[in-house]
């Protein structure tokens, strides 16, 4: 059997990103967008709409109906990670989409904020036609070894959201495909909005320990960004799951400046995310088979062959016929 072929990627120190690309050379624009309904179906390709923002009255226990047994936010009957691929093939436009790497936000946020933070990730790689494919692992372990904490934490989210949001009936979540630039590459990802204001304007929804948000805004910032949102909206939760005061408000373009994210800091981000990108994208071969892109602290991200196929056969169909 022939030996696998492993690569690694070595982290440098953080100011070394700072100069390689400011974070607004990212300039996300939207180019399409998707729904996925109730009974879990991809749906209103480039006609989504997008939940409404709400301001219901404090306080709001957020731990209410919490089950550890039945956290499950599973939105759609296919794969996760074949949202954006659904996208392309679903929508007139995406042949007119000219990009090197198609993922997801998520994937992105965890990889760019890997310079300020040492969580382990595993994501899986793949660059076929000379583009860069890039997702979750359709069996992610990390999510199974999360403590009783967490989940109960994750829940408060999700919580948050039903009290902040109105979803449009027979639909379960709502996504902005965007097109922007990291370092040399043009990327194409799917970001899931959590609600538009009646000014037009994105609107992230996060709850967040007050005291505790000069150690959070980085990452909430990075995600936000990603998904070109323009407002944060935070709820101030205490440790027993209740917001008791009213939302408080951030313009994102405020942030990057600010005592919460300094703006060499942002800068770091997008530059690392950038450069991590180009070695992914020069180190694949171009060929249908699944990579396995891996950080497990320390100072370097592995990249390591697994022999098996990674695009899903309906696609394949498309992008080659």
């Amino acid at each position: 059997m022939e030996k696998q072929a492993i690569h690694h990627y070595h982290i440098g120190i953080s100011n070394k990103y700072s100069t390689l690309f400011h974070y607004s050379t990212y300039h996300a624009k939207e180019v399409g967008s998707f729904s996925i309904d109730v009974e879990g179906n991809f749906t209103d390709c480039d006609s989504a709409t997008f939940p409404a923002f709400l301001r219901p009255l404090p306080p709001l226990n957020l731990d209410e109906g919490f089950d550890i047994k039945e956290i499950d936010r599973k939105q759609s009957k296919f794969p996760d990670a074949e949202k954006p691929l659904r996208w392309v093939h679903a929508s007139v436009k995406s042949c007119q989409i000219d990009c090197d790497v198609i993922t997801q936000k998520g994937v992105l946020k965890k990889i760019g904020y890997t310079i300020n933070d040492k969580n382990s990730w595993k994501f899986e790689a793949c660059k076929y036609n000379k583009k860069l494919y890039i997702r979750y692992p359709e069996h992610d372990e990390t999510s199974q070894d999360m403590s009783e904490w967490w989940r109960r934490n994750s829940y408060w989210g999700v919580k948050f959201e039903e009290h902040m949001l109105t979803q449009n009936p027979g639909i379960k979540a709502s996504y902005k495909m965007l097109q922007g630039r990291l370092g040399n590459k043009t990327v194409l990802l799917s970001a899931e909005v959590d609600a538009v204001a009646t000014t037009g304007e994105l609107i992230e929804v996060k709850t967040c320990f007050e005291r505790k948000l000069w150690k959070c805004m980085p990452r909430i910032w990075l995600q936000s960004y990603l998904g070109k949102a323009e407002v944060l909206m935070f709820g101030w939760k205490n440790a027993s799951g209740v917001v008791s005061k009213e939302p408080q408000e951030f313009k994102m373009a405020d942030i990057p400046g600010s005592q919460f994210l300094k703006e060499h800091q942002a800068n770091e981000m997008i530059g690392f995310l950038g450069d991590v990108l180009e070695w992914l994208y020069e180190a694949l071969p171009d060929k249908d088979e699944t990579w396995i892109l891996e950080y497990t602290g320390g100072r370097q991200i592995s990249l390591k062959c697994t022999g098996e196929k990674f695009l899903p056969s309906w696609y394949l169909q498309f992008i080659d016929g």
